[in-house]
């Protein structure tokens, strides 16, 4: 039995200081291990998994984000 793990293109982030929530464009993602997303066509940011949410750090600012919708589908061998 395998697991495919498919997750959503986008997801939100958070500046840490101002808590304001900007829409990202997911551009690599490991679950539970990094996210890069890039953040209005020109800024590319990349997070690394704390245990909680991902965090990342670009242009002295620090971003949080929960990560993309991730959905696991379960497919079993047919015989």
């Amino acid at each position: 039995m395998a697991t495919i793990l498919r997750h959503s293109d986008t997801c939100q982030i958070k500046m840490a200081k101002s808590s304001k929530l900007t829409e990202a464009v997911v551009q690599a993602f490991e679950d539970k291990v990094l996210l890069n997303v890039i953040v209005n066509k020109a800024v590319k940011i990349s997070m690394k998994w704390n245990g909680k949410c991902y965090e990342g750090r670009n242009a002295g600012m620090d971003f949080e984000s929960a990560g993309p919708t991730v959905s696991r589908t379960s497919t079993g061998i047919r015989g």
